[in-house]
């Protein structure tokens, strides 16, 4: 369950789509489950095996930011993270987005 308003939900949902459409995606932290606050984080991480470049992390950044949620959004690149934060993220992580079966 990840825990956002529907409307929320379709706006994330849509710039994820967007931005990278060719990658599984998961929520994890607070807002994968039923604990989130108000304000609480959405924590994404893009499931890719190579680091995304720079540029486009910073565009998905730009695009929550622009959206002008009510919470701030997190993301990171899965092949960035270590062995420890991993098995953090899988403890509570979420599918928000399935890639396209190739």
């Amino acid at each position: 369950m990840i825990d956002l308003k529907p409307i929320f939900l379709k706006k994330v949902k849509g710039i994820l789509a967007s931005n990278v459409p060719e990658f599984d995606v998961m929520v994890y932290g607070a807002r994968a489950g039923a604990s989130a606050k108000k304000f609480s984080y959405l924590d994404i991480v893009v499931m890719s095996d190579k680091p995304l470049s720079a540029a486009r992390l910073e565009k998905l950044e730009a695009a929550f930011k622009a959206a002008s949620f009510p919470f701030r959004v997190e993301s990171i690149c899965w092949a960035a993270t270590g062995p420890s934060f991993r098995k953090e993220i899988k403890k509570t992580g979420v599918l928000i987005q399935t890639a396209p079966k190739k």
